[in-house]
């Protein structure tokens, strides 16, 4: 298994997904799979952060549609963080992602740590941390 997913927040208000050294394919389907359950749990909006630091693998239009089958009415923002020097490229393929899975693509941003992500969503949604999460330390 080269993946880990977990609530993120005590309100359930975040799920957050990470991927192990050297993640398949295999296991952003199953990410996605394990992440429409959790959603499924609760009724309000659910944002997502996913930790694609160590993913090389690219999405093609065949995953974007299957990712976009998957995505529950409930999904809100998906703050993915990636290496710096990914930002753009993966900014561009976005372009694409929205027209193939609108749903599942609509809201995607693009940071490069955990700690900026979830001062995102705390800005952007109002998503409630702990102030220890919100530290740089944090990993």
């Amino acid at each position: 298994m080269g993946h880990n997913i977990r609530w993120d927040n005590e309100d359930k208000t975040v799920v957050f997904q990470g991927y192990d050294q050297h993640p398949s394919k295999d296991d952003l389907y199953e990410l996605a799979r394990k992440s429409a359950e959790m959603l499924s749990t609760v009724h309000h909006t659910v944002h997502l952060i996913i930790d694609e630091r160590n993913v090389s693998h690219i999405l093609n239009t065949k995953d974007m549609a299957y990712l976009e089958e998957l995505t529950p009415a409930n999904q809100g923002a998906v703050m993915v963080i990636v290496q710096a020097r990914k930002i753009g490229y993966k900014t561009g393929i976005q372009k694409l992602a929205k027209v193939v899975g609108p749903a599942a693509f609509a809201q995607g941003y693009f940071v490069e740590t955990l700690v900026e992500a979830r001062k995102f969503l705390q800005e952007s949604f109002g998503v409630r941390y702990p102030s220890s999460s919100l530290e740089e330390s944090v990993s």
